[in-house]
């Protein structure tokens, strides 16, 4: 009898905590202000939307041959849904004040081919998916009138002054 083989999958860790994150904000504690947390997630949120930009651009140029499918419609989804919330988040900005987020570069070319560019596309949506997480955590908590306002779109302007506590 051959020598066994032992098929394993290889785990990608799932965790924020555990693996290096592409984009980064300062950490959300409760010493910042509610107005300081929009503003930083408002910035990672936004370098989520222009990695996924990125990785459509690179999956259309890499897997051209791929017809339209339930992916690539589920990709457009996610597109709007992430550029919905960026403008939510938006709207709550006091004073128009934007933070930055840092992100790791984006490489030029995948030398190792196909895999190198689809475990980048896996921690691009890693990260859309913790930050998107992050924000929704973080406008949940937010007081009854800036949910209001964020349902809306009314009252946004007023209710900026209030974020600042």
């Amino acid at each position: 009898m051959g020598p066994k083989l032992k098929a394993e999958r290889e785990s990608f860790p799932s965790d924020p905590e555990s693996r290096a994150q592409l984009v980064v904000i300062p950490p959300l504690t409760a010493q910042l202000s509610t107005a300081e947390k929009i503003g930083f997630l408002h910035a990672a949120l936004g370098e989520c939307l222009r990695l996924l930009e990125e990785v459509i651009r690179r999956e259309d140029a890499e897997f051209s041959d791929v017809e339209e499918d339930e992916y690539k419609t589920q990709r457009r989804t996610v597109q709007g849904r992430l550029g919905h919330l960026l403008i939510s988040t938006e709207r709550l900005l006091v004073d128009g004040k934007t933070c930055a987020a840092n992100v790791a570069a984006v490489p030029d070319s995948m030398d190792n081919g196909s895999f190198a560019l689809k475990k980048w596309i896996l921690q691009v949506l890693q990260d859309l998916e913790y930050w998107s997480s992050q924000a929704a955590v973080t406008l949940r908590s937010l007081p009854e009138r800036a949910k209001a306002a964020r349902r809306t779109g009314r009252g946004a302007r007023r209710l900026r002054g209030r974020l600042r506590r």
